[in-house]
């Protein structure tokens, strides 16, 4: 009986097969275009693959094991419909086909002998189409065909540098679409080659992308720059090739005419802020840019201030950052002002207690007495709160005296006229008895009867159970 099933149903999905077959065969071309849609997850599905081409190129794993009768499937019967769909008349089925290369090159198994005598023609092909849109749905997914072809080692440098060639024509590509996609493609493409493929084919091009007319190209290179510093995405490129190819794009782009092009580069430049003591004309442009009239720019300066602290050393911070940062603290916007409340913890492992406490609490604690408007007051609060906060898995290493002024301040904002300067205080007393950092005669001498004070006498609902959190948060 088991035989019986085992063989229906080899049955069933050879009928499939030759379904499909006649699918990608049919003379309408809405229909093969439907088929060189669906060829890629068809081809993964007869190998046996448990992932996407994309998942299995991404993670960087050896290639599972595929049983020979699959192999042989995908050779002789799907890979001659990948040939003749990517070769089709119609350029809106080329397109893709194109795109389905990666599954083709996982499904073979990755065996370099076979990607290049199957998958890598059509690339080739692909490269140096006519139609800019098969150029850019392959472009698109580059690095992934790059991974699937299985090029790895000395014993396959020629055809690896082809591969890289070819990508190298899709960063000069005259279509600003096809260049787009390409460069989206770089970081991956460094993890594959590595620095040598990198500095030969991709380095040289980068300069003329960073002054790319089309906006959307900049864009994208400062994004996937940022990228090739990501060691999760890319950890083959040295601080040395940063600093030689990376640092004079990453000035440029700090300056360009779109807030999106410099946010790409603010919003991750942490990544490289152990090279920031080496970038002057970077961090100038930062201090710049703490004025910009695009909001999210001046959040993303407020997020790397601690970052510059970090690298430049607190002295610097003090004499140049510390004006931009109190000017941040103020913005309008509160999403800005918030920048600075996430970055307390950072800062005050970078400082230390002694310095927050003698250099930057005092301009806090002007700023809470002679401001007029409550939400200066409760960011001021909200960053005093964020010193007892842990910061990820780090504990902050919060001084006595310094925990003292912490809860002198929170103790005066619990008796703010507003309500709601009031309820940030209470929520910050919470973060203080959470720590475990506030030594027990403060916290029976004057956190609990305050707060209990609170819990009898508030009128504003929220304060009160704010209060009554906080002291839960003791017992």
């Amino acid at each position: 009986a088991h035989a019986t099933k085992g063989d229906s149903d080899n049955e069933a999905k050879r009928e499939l097969r030759i379904l499909f077959k006649d699918l990608s065969e049919d003379d309408t071309p809405m229909v093969r275009r439907s088929a060189a849609k669906h060829l890629g997850k068809f081809v993964e599905a007869v190998a046996g693959l448990t992932e996407t081409a994309d998942n299995l190129v991404k993670s960087g794993e050896a290639q599972p094991a595929i049983l020979d009768d699959n192999k042989r499937l995908v050779t002789y019967e799907l890979v001659p419909i990948f040939q003749a769909l990517s070769s089709d008349e119609q350029d809106s089925v080329r397109l893709l086909a194109v795109s389905c290369a990666g599954s083709v090159g996982c499904g073979l198994a990755r065996e370099p002998g076979v990607t290049a005598e199957v998958v890598l023609p059509v690339v080739r092909g692909g490269c140096a189409d006519l139609s800019w849109r098969v150029r850019h749905n392959l472009a698109k997914v580059f690095s992934t065909v790059t991974g699937s072809l299985g090029f790895v080692g000395p014993t396959h440098t020629a055809r690896q540098t082809e591969v890289f060639q070819f990508f190298a024509g899709l960063l000069q590509d005259n279509e600003a679409e096809v260049r787009a996609a390409a460069v989206e493609n770089i970081a991956r493409m460094a993890q594959l080659g590595g620095c040598d493929l990198f500095q030969r084919h991709i380095a040289p091009l980068l300069p003329a992308l960073a002054d790319d007319l089309v906006m959307e190209v900049r864009s994208k290179l400062a994004q996937t720059l940022m990228d090739c510093c990501d060691p999760a995405i890319c950890n083959t490129l040295t601080d040395e090739i940063v600093l030689e190819d990376f640092k004079p794009l990453l000035e440029n782009f700090l300056n360009d005419e779109f807030a999106e092009v410099q946010l790409h580069i603010l919003t991750k430049l942490s990544r490289v802020s152990h090279l920031l003591g080496q970038m002057d004309v970077v961090v100038s442009s930062i201090l710049q840019m703490a004025k910009a009239q695009n909001w999210r720019v001046r959040e993303a300066v407020g997020r790397l201030l601690p970052f510059l602290a970090e690298a430049r050393g607190v002295a610097f911070f003090q004499d140049h950052l510390l004006d931009p940062w109190l000017k941040i603290m103020s913005d309008q916007v509160a999403d800005v002002r918030s920048a600075c409340v996430d970055g307390m913890p950072k800062l005050l492992n970078v400082s230390g207690s002694q310095w927050i406490q003698a250099e930057l609490l005092p301009h806090y604690s002007q700023m809470y007495e002679e401001s007029s408007s409550y939400l200066s007051r409760i960011t001021v609060l909200r960053c005093f709160g964020a010193l007892a906060v842990k910061h990820g898995e780090i504990e902050n290493e919060v001084s006595t005296e310094l925990m003292k002024q912490i809860v002198a301040v929170m103790l005066e904002g619990l008796k703010d006229r507003v309500a709601n300067v009031r309820m940030i205080a209470a929520r910050g007393l919470g973060l203080v008895t959470i720590s475990g950092q506030c030594d027990d005669a403060t916290m029976s001498t004057q956190v609990v009867p305050a707060l209990s004070e609170c819990v009898t006498t508030e009128a504003d609902q929220d304060c009160k159970y704010q209060c009554q959190l906080a002291l839960e948060s003791k017992a």
